[in-house]
């Protein structure tokens, strides 16, 4: 009976982002019984999107289907201040250039699509630690070609090398901290910085960041990039990690430029207002 309440539920949601037939057809292939791990995937063939989407069989990767493509997380066009982040959009391809949106934490890839799909211009950055979520965003988002550009490695206030401290939780819950002594389980740590230069952009036009708590770190110095992106959209982690602090040096760095804050699902969207200069 749970079940068919938790799809029943969630029907509204698939239909009016697919339509009746593809959305109860998506419905009963994402909404079902799944296990916390499993290597096998399955590809599910989406509307809107250039190829099929990769899942693996775990209730994880469902719910970031669900999350980013069903819920549609970072649709901002539901916010009036997204009109004055798409007009920097475009004036950006007027002078030729090609808007950055960096993905920080990217899991599968299920952000990069969106993004590289209501941004069909932008070139999409996403960083991800994990190996085997590493393959899933190169299988989700090869279709997209150099439009979307993927580094293993995690996000950090300076370069050196990463861990991941929780190897054993699940793959959208990874955790790291910075690495002294490097190993050859090591990852990459990157800068905003350090990553537009590689992207050949002075500055993200977007930058989302999911890291589970490592953005106590990233805003704790080298945050000129702050002030030039013109949304940054956060997922807050005090939850998952109380009294950790890994919010406070976020707020206190982002409280020195004027930033609009409104609230979607579980991020925090920040929409530069460069006007009030």
């Amino acid at each position: 009976m749970g079940k068919l309440y938790r799809r029943a539920s969630k029907a509204p949601n698939y239909i009016r982002r697919f339509g009746t037939w593809h959305g109860l057809r998506l419905l009963f292939g994402i909404e079902r019984q799944l296990s916390m791990k499993s290597k096998q995937v399955r590809q599910y063939n989406v509307p809107g999107y250039p190829a099929p989407i990769n899942l693996r069989e775990t209730i994880s990767d469902h719910a970031i289907f669900w999350q980013c493509l069903v819920q549609c997380q970072y649709d901002i066009g539901r916010f009036p201040q997204s009109q004055r982040l798409k007009a920097a959009y475009k004036a950006a391809l007027a002078k030729g250039q090609r808007p950055l949106i960096i993905d920080c934490g990217g899991n599968v890839g299920m952000a990069a699509v969106w993004f590289a799909s209501q941004f069909p211009e932008a070139v999409i950055c996403t960083v991800e630690p994990d190996s085997q979520n590493f393959e899933m965003i190169e299988m989700n988002t090869a279709c997209f070609g150099d439009r979307v550009r993927r580094l293993k490695g995690g996000v950090w206030h300076e370069s050196g090398w990463l861990r991941i401290t929780n190897p054993q939780a699940g793959s959208a819950a990874y955790q790291v901290a910075y690495s002294e002594n490097p190993t050859s389980d090591s990852i990459r740590a990157y800068t905003i910085d350090e990553i537009c230069q590689l992207m050949g952009s002075e500055y993200a036009l977007i930058t989302k960041i999911d890291i589970e708590g490592a953005q106590g770190s990233l805003f704790k110095a080298n945050t000129d990039w702050v002030g030039k992106t013109h949304l940054l959209t956060l997922e807050l982690d005090d939850w998952l990690l109380p009294w950790g602090g890994t919010s406070r040096n976020f707020f206190k760095c982002i409280s020195q430029y004027p930033f609009d804050y409104l609230l979607g699902g579980e991020s925090v969207f920040c929409f530069r207002d460069f006007e009030a200069e």
